[in-house]
């Protein structure tokens, strides 16, 4: 007997892993996928190195292609499976689970005010945590 889930499979754990990585070293921003530097002279090390502060998506974006990515175009389906594997378990986590106080969808847990960019790297670790339990759960 064979049995259907929709949770995801594979490497969900290091893409989280990566990007509260990302958001630790380059920062965060709670509206839109990076923070663009509007009015910036592009003199700044956003400018320089490419490497933008960014939202949780934008951060999940970067942990998947490696650098941050304002459009998905050009990807192969591998990417966006991989993409959609992670952002599905990181919203389902703080759906079902919460975290620092409130159960909500991505966008709407991320743009509470009050938010800080510590929560959001503490997210990203306790849903990567919770994945990595569950997957051995399920592997025994």
């Amino acid at each position: 007997m064979s049995t259907i889930t929709a949770l995801p499979t594979g490497n969900v754990h290091a893409i989280l892993d990566r990007a509260a990585a990302y958001l630790g070293r380059y920062g965060w921003t709670p509206a839109g996928l990076y923070d663009a530097h509007d009015g910036c002279a592009a003199k700044c090390a956003c400018h320089r190195t490419g490497t933008y502060p960014a939202s949780i998506l934008g951060a999940i974006r970067a942990a998947v292609f490696g650098a941050p990515r304002w459009y998905l175009t050009g990807i192969t389906d591998a990417e966006l499976h991989t993409y959609s594997a992670a952002v599905e378990w990181f919203n389902t986590y703080l759906i079902a689970v919460g975290h620092a106080g409130q159960h909500a969808p991505v966008f709407a847990w991320e743009t509470t005010p009050g938010r800080t960019p510590a929560d959001a790297i503490e997210a990203l670790c306790a849903a990567a945590i919770a994945y990595r339990k569950h997957t051995i759960r399920r592997a025994a």
